[in-house]
């Protein structure tokens, strides 16, 4: 199906609500703007009166009008009568202004705080107007309620939602009946702001939000969806922007989205609860839209279990560097779902910071669950992007490859790395150029074993292209200087003279790319006792010191800054000021994002946690101190952000799930998904008894290892 009938089908399914033109004046049911009380009761008289009495517009004049959580009924219009007109929602005493009402919280049906405009059932209504929706949420109410881990590094504090979500998360997965999921007073599971239930011809228009507790626009399992000219800015936690949740029939065009989160981000129910209704999201029409900040433009996921389909996003401009992906997608093996008949389209990404395209099945839970999903038949076309870690980004699992993918006209420029392509089945690549370089080309390539005088290596290349025939051509050099060409074919016998050796791998259109510079190891050193791991670690010049390496040592900072300074951009160092002399390898290796620098606090009186015995420093006049601290050592759950961080896959906006694995209650929330992601690349892994032991030093011996599965990842 080409744009134009994918257009004409999802329109068919949309219709302008049928409400009478008849004008109520909010003043008619007592209401008084800027008199500073709380009117909800006159404002929700006023709804249901317009309901029982056949429908109309409920016009809210200029002026602040205070009010708790209003329910939209059938045939009613709530209309902000010009720019002056706010609607201003409480942000005291929740229990008082937010009663508990049937919802769905992240894509999981419960019982929980109202949403603050909420509609169940109802048909023909609409939220209209030049005026302000103010949800007064803010740092000190609602947001204070969830700590965001927001990167790999984020700050591991109280988060007061946390408890609340995975109860609702274990009642999904349990099958608990909906009626005993009941959350609200005394507990921390955040409201939405709009959010309508089984509702049938809606209409958003022309308002502006700001200041959401949670997601801002939330329809679920609703038929019929306009959302048109409105503005959505709110920069709290999951302050996505608008979430249509099994909906069929959406026409999202001329908005602005500024948000917290994702700015539309397309749901379909989470989990068990999810594949057991079956509802997709379907025939969604995306354009005109301007999107400003947010983690994904158009995302689609990760609540996806009962699918999403016929997908239509036109002509839409990506305008800030602070937007993180243009396209995402985003689930994993506990949602299933599949997402299929997807069009990105004649569309403008003037900055990026993370990637144009972003799609992942390593959201989240990753690999733990037997609910596999499926992307199928997703094109991206007609793009002008810049900037950002990747220019593409899209993997699936090894069982349920990308199917169906066509790429086509697409033009990125400014990016860290081009592409990564990962179980693609047979996609279509056409006239697709990445930093002034064509794709698909050869990638990844690298070579395989320990490069060893008179012995023979192999190279390694992949294309995101599909199968091709590569043609290699091997190069020596004694000083790392000038080269010589030496040898054609896949596999190479390593010269008794060479002391550093490269490939360069070819496609038949005359694309190259050539690997990293291995050295080659000296015969005698290679029988010399010395392992695998860290004969590989210095052939990639890795490691300088080959013999007399304490395997058991504790590694430091500084030890492990100096293995990682190849993985790493050189041109990125950290700046701030240490009273400690450090070396320039810690200072890229923080520079990067690879390591943090540790925090300390004068006030937290302890100034000696996380360093070895006898390591302690002293405390600083800063209230709040960044430093580099070189002889402090590594834990392991530090160290599984370390590998993620360096392997050149960076998974921006991070979750806090846990590992599956014995101990993981002692593993830290800001560290949880990026264990989960160092025990399923395989860079790390658990002991005979399922423990992952987060909090112990990591070993030389076993940096050593882990980051040599790092760098194989990584393709050096």
């Amino acid at each position: 199906m080409d744009k134009l009938q994918l257009r004409e089908t999802i329109l068919k399914q949309i219709e302008r609500p049928d409400i009478p033109d008849r004008e109520f004046p909010a003043c008619l049911f007592g209401v008084v703007p800027d008199s500073g009380a709380v009117q909800t009761q006159a404002l929700q008289r006023a709804i249901d009166t317009i309901s029982r009495e056949g429908g109309g517009r409920l016009l809210l004049p200029g002026g602040t009008i205070r009010t708790g959580a209003l329910e939209l009924k059938s045939g009613v219009e709530l209309h902000l009568q010009d720019r002056e007109s706010v609607l201003a929602f409480v942000n005291e005493e929740p229990e008082l202004h937010y009663p508990v009402v049937f919802s769905h919280w992240e894509a999981t049906p419960c019982y929980n705080f109202s949403p603050l405009i909420y509609a169940c059932d109802a048909h023909d209504i609409a939220v209209t107007g030049e005026g302000t929706l103010d949800g007064g949420a803010d740092f000190g109410h609602w947001w204070n309620w969830h700590h965001q881990v927001e990167d790999a590094w984020s700050d591991d504090k109280p988060d007061l939602q946390l408890e609340d979500r995975k109860a609702l998360r274990r009642m999904n997965v349990d099958g608990v009946p909906v009626e005993q999921r009941v959350f609200g007073p005394g507990h921390y599971l955040r409201p939405n702001f709009i959010q309508t239930i089984r509702c049938s011809r809606v209409l958003l228009q022309g308002f502006t939000l700001k200041n959401s507790p949670m997601w801002q626009l939330n329809p679920v399992m609703c038929r019929s969806l306009t959302v048109d000219g409105v503005t959505l800015y709110s920069h709290g936690a999951n302050n996505d922007g608008c979430d249509p949740e099994s909906c069929n029939g959406v026409h999202i065009r001329n908005c602005r989205f500024d948000t917290g989160d994702d700015c539309i981000s397309l749901k379909s129910g989470r989990d068990r609860d999810g594949r057991m209704a079956g509802i997709p999201c379907e025939n969604v029409l995306i354009e005109n839209n301007e999107f400003a900040d947010g983690h994904g433009g158009i995302a689609l996921g990760s609540e996806m279990s009962g699918g999403i389909r016929r997908v239509l996003a036109v002509n839409n401009r990506f305008s800030s560097p602070n937007l993180t992906y243009a396209l995402r997608l985003k689930t994993n093996a506990r949602r299933g779902g599949r997402v299929e008949d997807v069009i990105l389209a004649d569309s403008v990404m003037d900055h990026v910071h993370g990637a144009a395209v972003h799609g992942t099945m390593l959201y989240e839970d990753g690999r733990n669950g037997s609910d596999l999903p499926e992307f199928h038949n997703i094109t991206i076309e007609n793009i002008v992007a810049h900037g950002g870690d990747y220019g593409i980004f899209l993997e699936a699992f090894d069982e349920v490859p990308v199917t169906g993918l066509t790429l086509r006209n697409i033009r990125i420029d400014g990016v860290a790395r081009p592409m990564r392509s990962m179980n693609w089945k047979e996609p279509v690549v056409d006239d697709v150029v990445i930093n002034g370089k064509s794709f698909p080309r050869p990638g990844g390539v690298r070579i395989l074993g320990i490069p060893v005088n008179g012995e023979t290596v192999r190279a390694e290349a992949r294309t995101c292209g599909g199968d091709m025939d590569f043609m290699y051509g091997w190069q020596t050099s004694t000083d790392g200087i000038a080269w010589n060409k030496a040898g054609e074919g896949e596999q190479f016998p390593v010269p008794e003279t060479a002391a550093f050796i490269r490939v360069t791998v070819m496609d038949h259109k005359g694309n190259a790319e050539t690997s990293h510079v291995y050295r080659v190891l000296p015969k005698g050193m290679s029988g010399s006792g010395w392992d695998y791991g860290w004969q590989r670690l210095y052939c990639r010049g890795m490691w300088e010191r080959p013999q007399g390496i304490p395997e058991d040592g504790i590694m430091t900072r500084e030890q492990l800054a100096g293995i990682l300074l190849p993985l790493a951009d050189p041109a990125l160092r950290w700046e701030g000021e240490d009273g400690e002399a450090c070396s320039e390898a810690l200072r890229i290796a923080v520079g990067n994002g690879f390591l943090a620098p540790e925090k300390r606090s004068w006030e937290d009186g302890d100034m000696s946690q996380g360093q070895p015995d006898g390591c302690a420093s002293q405390p600083q006049p800063d209230s709040h101190a960044s430093r580099l601290q070189p002889g402090a050592h590594v834990t392991r759950q530090e160290m599984a952000t370390v590998a993620m961080q360096a392997c050149g896959v960076n998974y921006r906006n991070a979750s806090s799930t846990m590992p599956v694995c014995a101990d993981a209650a002692l593993v830290n929330n800001n560290y949880g998904t990026n264990v989960a992601r160092a025990l399923y690349f395989g860079f790390m892994s658990l002991d005979p008894d399922g423990c992952f032991d987060p909090r112990r030093p990591v070993t030389i011996g076993e940096a050593a290892g882990i980051l040599n599965r790092v760098a194989d990842f990584a393709g050096i």
